[in-house]
Order: C-alpha cells, then sequence, then structure tokens
C-alpha cells in the first residue's frame, strides 16, 4: 500500500488504455515493456537489504465494438525476476521473493444497456478511492467486478455494484485472484458530480465489506471535494477537503475516521502542495484495497503506519524543467498517539524520451524517534507499443 505520484504518472502516461477515435471500432493491439529495480540499504539490526531486478509489461486487445455497443478486453501481466537478487518480493511474487508470474488481469464486457446506463462487467483494472489500481511495481491492482453507471443528470454519475475478487500489487496473490473478503465481497454505491464551469469535482461512496475479518462487517463511508479556480494566466489554485468514517456494522462499536485537507499552487511550470490528514478511533482497514486516498500518503508511510489517533502533515513541489523532464520532492511527517513521530523525504525524476519511452526513478528516505534509517531507490523502464 505504497503511493509513488511521480513514478506512477509516468507508468500511466505509456499504459494507457483509452482507445483513440479512430479506432475504436476496430480491433486493437497495445502493450507495455517494463523494467523494474528496486534497492535499499536497511539499517534496522538484523534485516537484510534488497536488491530486486525485474522485467515484465502487459498486452492488451479490444475487440471491435458489438453492434456499436458492447466491447470485450483482455490484458495479459507478466513479471519476471533477472539473476536471483535477494528480493522482498516487491516486484515479484510476495511468497518468497523469486517467482515469477503471469495472469490475465483483464477479461471484462463493457457496453450501455439502455440510454445512459452502461455496465462493467468481469475483471478490469479501476480507480475507487478505497479499491484502485495503485501501479507502483510489475502490475497495477485489477478487481473482478459487477458494476452500473448511469449519467441521466447533467454533471453526475450513479455507480453501484459489487467487487469481489483482486490481484496485483496489493493482492495477497499477485498473480491469482482472491477474495477480498471472507465473505460475499464488497458493495459500493457512489455519487460523482463534476462541473468544470465551477471547478468543482466532488464524489461520495460507499463500501460494504462482508465478513471483512472473522464475522465483521464494515462499512466505509468517504466523500471529498476539490474546487480549482485560474487566478492568472500562469497561477491556479486547488482546494480540497476529504472525510472517512470505518464502522464496525455487526461487533464492537469500534468506529473511526480520518479527516483530510489539501491546497495546491500552480505557478507555470512550478507546482506546490500542502496536506494533512488526523485520524481517530479505529481505522482499519484505512487504505482499503490499493494505494488509498488519503491526502498525506507518502512513497511507502501512510496513515496506516501512524495508525489510530494520529494525523500526517506533507509539504511536496513539483517542476517540469521542459516537456520531457519533470522533478518532484515531498517531505511527509507522521506523528502517532502513543510513540514519536516519523518522517519520510521523497526525491522523484521522470524522464519521457519520445511519446513510447518514458524513464522514472525515486528516492526515499525515513527515521523515527530512535533514528533507524531506511532508504529505498526506484527506478522504472516503461515501453509502450
Amino acid at each position: 500500500m505504497k503511493k509513488l505520484s511521480l513514478v506512477v504518472a509516468t507508468m500511466l502516461a505509456s499504459q494507457s488504455i483509452i482507445i483513440a477515435e479512430d479506432v475504436k471500432n476496430d480491433w486493437t493491439l497495445n502493450g507495455n515493456i517494463r523494467v523494474g529495480f528496486i534497492a535499499d540499504d536497511n539499517d534496522v539490526k538484523g534485516a537484510e537489504s534488497v536488491r530486486d531486478l525485474a522485467v515484465g509489461g502487459s498486452i492488451t486487445i479490444l475487440t471491435p465494438k458489438i453492434d456499436n455497443n458492447f466491447q470485450i478486453g483482455t490484458t495479459l501481466y507478466t513479471s519476471q525476476p533477472l539473476f536471483g537478487q535477494k528480493s522482498d518480493g516487491f516486484l515479484t511474487e510476495n511468497n518468497d521473493g523469486h517467482d515469477s508470474y503471469s495472469y490475465i488481469g483483464e477479461a471484462y464486457i463493457t457496453g450501455t444497456v439502455f440510454g445512459k446506463t452502461s455496465v462493467l462487467l468481469g475483471k478490469k483494472v479501476i480507480d475507487t478511492p478505497f479499491a484502485d489500481s495503485d501501479d507502483i511495481g510489475m502490475t497495477p491492482n485489477s478487481f473482478e467486478v459487477y458494476l452500473v453507471k448511469n449519467n441521466d443528470f447533467e454533471n453526475i454519475t450513479l455507480t453501484a455494484g459489487r467487487v469481489l475478487k483482486m490481484a496485483g500489487v496489493d493482492a495477497s496473490v499477485r498473480g491469482e485472484f482472491t477474495d477480498m473478503t471472507k465473505g460475499d465481497g464488497v458493495s459500493v454505491m457512489a455519487i460523482n458530480y463534476s462541473n468544470s464551469d465551477l471547478g468543482l469535482d466532488s464524489q461520495a461512496w460507499y463500501y460494504h465489506l462482508d465478513d471483512f475479518v472473522g464475522t465483521l462487517d464494515v462499512g466505509i463511508i468517504y466523500l471529498d471535494a476539490t474546487y480549482s479556480m485560474q487566478i492568472d494566466e500562469k497561477t491556479s489554485l486547488d482546494l480540497s477537503g476529504q472525510f472517512a468514517r470505518f464502522q464496525h456494522i455487526n461487533g464492537d462499536e469500534k468506529d473511526g475516521s480520518v479527516i483530510g485537507f489539501q491546497a495546491g499552487l500552480g505557478y507555470e511550470a512550478l507546482s506546490l502542495g500542502l496536506a494533512y490528514n488526523q485520524a481517530s478511533g479505529d481505522i482499519a482497514p484505512i487504505n482499503g484495497f490499493g494505494g488509498g486516498p488519503f491526502y498525506t500518503s507518502a512513497n511507502t508511510n501512510t496513515m496506516v503506519e501512524a495508525g489510530q489517533d494520529s494525523t500526517g502533515l506533507t509539504f511536496s513541489a513539483g517542476y517540469d524543467i521542459n516537456d520531457e523532464i519533470s522533478i518532484s520532492t515531498t517531505y511527509s511527517i507522521f506523528t502517532p498517539d502513543t510513540v514519536d513521530s516519523f518522517s519520510e523525504i521523497g526525491l522523484g525524476a521522470g524522464y519521457s524520451v519520445d511519446e513510447n519511452l518514458a524513464v522514472s526513478g525515486y528516492f526515499a528516505t525515513w527515521n523515527d524517534s530512535g533514528d533507524i534509517q531506511y532508504t529505498q531507490y526506484y527506478i522504472f523502464m516503461n515501453y509502450g507499443f
């Protein structure tokens, strides 16, 4: 459950699933070759350093639209370790850190059933607040879903359905779809409102996790909104707020909540950000199934590591040197209720060689009150075709 915003953005740029208008009614084939390297210098006593190198990627096939309506898609993912390094299993299968894996990560049908009502059925990469792709390793999270969407109302999207299984970077077994709960999966309902004229984007979600642990059902309510304004030709400002409520439905009343605020200022190629989160009560499962939605999430640490009754504060900056090169930095500090605070510093860079090839790197280091240092280095190369 990690965040790696600059690297993720570069990866997604080379692995788009959006089909161009001029080929949407034809068979399409696209793919991505990905090489990843991760290293850490672990100063924790008794812990071993890690060097992890893997090659993999994906191939996606989309059928022509059937009767100009329904379309079928499938994506094969793979990750293969190289040279047998000491691995933590982040890039390969996570049972012993040295296993390759390949699997059908997407196999779905989507289309409009009537009016402005559409369905998505099957296995698919999706992004919702508490079930998201979190594409920070060799394979993103994908989910077995049965969703219905409706856009009858202007600027409003209604979503409802079921999310049952997942595979990918955050799954218990990366190369195999496994149950998300011990019961009947997750039921979801959502309403999204987006109005570009007002500069407003907002969403409200409800997740019901059936038999999440033991016989405990968990409900998650999530709200957020972002207001964007263009101050002048060079300057923009974004203001955001979020709220999450975790409810134990049929167990001990150990409800918890997280609130958050975020501000982002952009001036030409420079961006600055400030984010804050505060958690109280029992906040498990705080990140849900993926990287989670919380504003202060860093590369490795999130509010999960801070725990209940904690706060998080993140400062960020980014700069586009030119159309090909961008750099970023973050500083996050988390303050748990029972132990001293700990912090994380991150530095990132991305280079788009051309429209197909992109290289990105990330450096992160953190420490706690005991001066335990832990440093990680990430390098990813993506070639899209």
